[in-house]
């Protein structure tokens, strides 16, 4: 956290000293911040949940279902938008790998609300490369009114 601040406040020297105004610089420093402290709070709510779940004997499955339902509430207490949720799970769940905290239950747990946030960022899939519709008849030439051949070609077969 204190690297992205240093580096900020460097950038913004240096942007000053050219002549120019760097504006892009703090609000990518706070979306990181946001990011972390979003990450951090997830872990909290997964080692919780877990600790939880051991405790009452919960089985596997139901393990699951209480870190997805701790999980989904944090991120809805934080009021994050889908890509800062989307990130911070990818983080917290490399931290809890890295630490060892991460159960298979827990995993997929992850896994799964990463895939809830994932459908309710982009609801109705990717949009079209042309930025049309999603769907519908592929781009390209349309059919020919004709129903055979579809002149304009110059190709020729060859004459035996």
């Amino acid at each position: 956290m204190y690297k992205s601040v240093l580096i900020a406040a460097a950038m913004r020297a240096f942007a000053l000293a050219a002549g120019t105004a760097v504006v892009a610089v703090p609000a990518m420093a706070v979306a990181q911040d946001q990011v972390a402290a979003l990450s951090t709070a997830i872990q909290a709510a997964v080692v919780q949940a877990q600790a939880d779940a051991a405790a009452q004997g919960l089985s596997a499955e139901q393990t699951q279902a209480a870190v997805e339902a701790a999980i989904q509430q944090t991120i809805a207490v934080s009021g994050a938008s889908p890509a800062t949720a989307t990130a911070a799970l990818g983080a917290a769940r490399a931290a809890l790998a890295a630490s060892g905290a991460l159960s298979p239950a827990a995993a997929a747990a992850v896994g799964s609300v990463q895939s809830q946030v994932s459908a309710a960022a982009n609801p109705t899939g990717a949009g079209a490369a042309s930025g049309g519709a999603v769907g519908g008849a592929p781009l390209g030439a349309p059919p020919s009114a004709g129903g055979g051949g579809g002149g304009g070609s110059d190709y020729r077969p060859a004459k035996n």
